[in-house]
């Protein structure tokens, strides 16, 4: 079994913001039954860096909700195993080791979910490199509930601590491309090599393109966020693709209002470790 991953504060910032949203999602959903699939699941608990707080991930945190089942992918054979120890008394979790881009893996997620069932997957890689526009395309075609709703995508959009900073390395070409689908990223990267744009530009670029593959798979509803916790500009950005029109204002609620960490003194919040 792994050690939990230690973290920075941002990130256990976009944790508490993170349960938040899905508790009023859940909430959103009233009786109507709801699953939630996570592509890039870690081993059940962090690390808060500097402090040694034990805090809880993202899929301990789902499985805290109303969700009827929750599927986490991953990738890491000792992660899996963690969680799969944490989990092992909630009926409702599912976990699949595996890489979210391998059509077998999908594949096992999408026969757990009915057609008719409407879900979230949450997408939060650690970088950009592991995330590709084949997945995300993969799942917004997949099926459409009982109200004609897509998969709604709930991205944490990795720009500042790593798409932006790997712009112009040629190294890091084919994988951006992959990340988009498309070279279209590269008019912003030209524009930023001869000075036509500045930084500010480039960082608002990238989040619209992606956000414009979004609409054009058929999304109605695209919204996106930049959190400043701790970071100006904001590490990522949080993104929101759905057929819904209420995701947008979840998600300012949830990641615009001041909050107090698990490691700080006047923190009330109710996740706890297991």
């Amino acid at each position: 079994m792994n050690q939990p991953r230690k973290i920075k504060k941002w990130t256990c910032h976009q944790l508490e913001c993170f349960a938040d949203y899905i508790e009023a999602y859940t909430k959103a959903m009233g009786k109507d039954k709801c699953y939630y699939l996570e592509l890039y699941a870690g081993c059940g608990n962090c690390i808060c860096a500097g402090t040694d707080c034990i805090i809880e991930d993202s899929a301990l945190r789902a499985l805290k909700t109303k969700f009827v089942r929750c599927i986490f992918i991953v990738s890491d054979g000792g992660d899996a195993e963690s969680l799969k120890r944490l989990t092992a008394a909630d009926d409702s979790a599912n976990i699949i080791a595996g890489n979210p881009v391998r059509d077998k893996v999908l594949q096992q997620v999408f026969d757990l979910i009915p057609r008719s069932a409407s879900s979230l997957a949450l997408i939060a890689p650690q970088g950009y490199r592991r995330l590709r526009w084949s997945t995300i395309k993969k799942l917004a075609t997949h099926s459409k509930d009982w109200r004609g709703h897509k998969i709604e995508l709930l991205i944490i959009f990795p720009l500042e601590m790593a798409l932006l900073r790997n712009l112009t390395r040629p190294e890091c070409q084919p994988s951006i491309t992959r990340l988009y689908g498309n070279g279209k990223w590269e008019e912003i990267k030209q524009k930023r090599l001869e000075g036509k744009i500045g930084v500010s530009k480039a960082r608002q670029g990238l989040v619209e393109l992606y956000k414009d593959g979004l609409k054009a798979l058929g999304y109605r509803h695209i919204a996106d966020f930049k959190p400043s916790y701790l970071s100006k500009p904001p590490l990522y950005h949080v993104i929101s693709a759905s057929d819904s029109d209420s995701r947008a204002k979840m998600l300012g609620d949830a990641w615009g209002k001041e909050r107090y960490l698990p490691c700080e003194l006047l923190y009330t919040g109710k996740n706890k470790q297991r």
